[in-house]
């Protein structure tokens, strides 16, 4: 009887050992939301499992971070250095602005293997970055890192966020950009850069980005577009560049953005002088949503809007060349332009003075003014920047209504052009096309008496 009680006792407590070890096990392993612990100073929500330490002052990421915590809130504190080790947990938004962030070491989020939003903005001590400091996060979409007075980006600082779609980098201290800078983003939506101090656009520095919607570039000291800086762009819908030092923009440039419906580019100091045609010949054709674009140079077309120029502003000027960085092709004029210059022609000019050279033609395609001999320098004959001539000031204006209303609109009556003119073109002595013209009924008498003719020699 005894050993029977013994072993039940036995039995009894290896059932409790086992439940015992069970529970411990259940406690590890599933670790149910209610007992995980929580950092101090912070508070913790489960669904979805948030910790939020904002505005406690910490000068370091803290330590007890849930490792599946799906949100970290660490912003508006006074954390100074993000190392490798900094994160021990796996998170998708994790939020650092407003902090006095200086120095990021390279692969400080390489742990965050799944993170989606990362903002570093607002941390006015963060001037440098190092190349690898994003390393890791493939997975990222959306980066913020504005208002960092951020001087210049590693060429490689973003190098394989393939899944990046937003980008903030606007209002920094960003003097340049390199080529190739966001030739991995391949993804990328939304660029902001507005408020920095760039430059320049090169012709490598958008590479790659083919499917931006946005570019927000205003408020910069841009100077100076590479006809080829937006090749890539072919999905851009919406480009700013408003209030920037812009005097003029490749009109090649424009037509790479296929896709543009929202422009501006006021705010800048336009010359509207030939510079411009390659710009005004764009708008011609583009059907978008424009700010104006008023003129401060050359004087006397001070404070027009230069898409409401015409085609006769521009006649005075020399053939484009297509290699320049302008990236205009031939200019070609309509009949009605045509025609005004016909009937404005000097009232006298003798045979020698229409001889053509090819250096004249080249350089003086339309203009009204007879050119000199020897033929003046490229440098001369082309002024990047110039003022209007008395020929030129002498164009009749066009009001900015009649801007769509005459496009098109081209007079038949024209049968020839300045120095394709003969030199007696405008003597009515000279026969015209229209003293040329034969009648259906002199057509008829004219083959009657040919074949009379002929069968009078074939018989005779």
């Amino acid at each position: 009887m005894e050993a029977r009680w013994n072993k039940r006792g036995s039995s009894a407590r290896n059932f409790k050992s086992g439940l015992s070890l069970w529970l411990i096990l259940w406690l590890v392993v599933v670790k149910p939301g209610g007992v995980t612990a929580c950092p101090r100073l912070c508070v913790c929500y489960p669904t979805p499992m948030t910790v939020s330490c904002q505005s406690q002052n910490l000068t370091i990421v803290p330590s007890g971070v849930p490792y599946n915590s799906q949100r970290v809130f660490l912003q508006n504190n006074r954390i100074t250095e993000l190392r490798a080790d900094s994160f021990g947990f796996e998170t998708q938004v994790l939020w650092l602005y407003g902090n006095n962030i200086t120095w990021i070491e390279a692969g400080a989020f390489s742990n965050l293997r799944v993170l989606e939003e990362l903002d570093l903005g607002d941390n006015p001590s963060l001037r440098h970055l190092e190349g690898g400091a994003f390393r890791g996060l493939e997975k990222l979409q959306s980066l913020h890192m504005h208002r960092c007075k951020l001087a210049a980006l590693p060429h490689d600082i973003f190098h394989k966020l393939y899944s990046l779609q937003f980008l903030y980098l606007q209002e920094n201290q960003l003097h340049f950009l390199h080529d190739d800078l966001f030739s991995d983003l391949v993804n990328l939506t939304h660029l902001f850069l507005h408020g920095n101090r760039i430059r320049a656009l090169s012709e490598n520095v958008f590479r790659g980005l083919v499917n931006l919607d946005r570019l927000l570039l205003h408020d910069n000291r841009i100077r100076q577009v590479n006809r080829r800086a937006f090749r890539d762009l072919g999905r851009l819908t919406i480009l700013y560049l408003f209030n920037n030092s812009l005097a003029e923009l490749p009109g090649q440039a424009m037509k790479d953005t296929q896709g543009i419906q929202f422009l501006r580019l006021n705010g800048n100091p336009w010359s509207c002088g030939c510079e411009a045609l390659p710009l005004w010949e764009w708008f011609r054709k583009a059907r978008i949503s424009s700010s104006e674009l008023i003129c401060t140079s050359p004087s006397q077309r001070r404070g027009q809007d230069l898409r409401f120029l015409r085609e006769m502003d521009f006649a005075l000027c020399p053939m484009p060349d297509p290699g320049s960085l302008a990236g205009s092709t031939t200019t070609t004029f309509s009949t009605k332009t045509r025609w005004w210059f016909s009937k404005h022609k000097p009232a006298s000019s003798s045979k020698a003075s229409y001889q053509k050279s090819t250096e004249t033609v080249k350089a003086f395609p339309f203009s009204a003014v007879k050119p000199q001999f020897p033929p003046k320098t490229p440098s001369e004959t082309i002024p990047s920047k110039y003022e209007l001539s008395p020929d030129e000031a002498a164009l009749p204006k066009l009001e900015p209504e009649e801007y769509w209303a005459n496009y098109g609109n081209e007079d038949s009556s024209v049968r020839c052009f300045e120095l394709e003119c003969p030199p007696n073109y405008d003597n009515p002595a000279f026969p015209s096309s229209s003293s040329l013209t034969i009648s259906p009924s002199s057509l008829q008498l004219l083959l009657l008496s040919t074949v009379t003719l002929s069968l009078h020699f074939l018989f005779s």
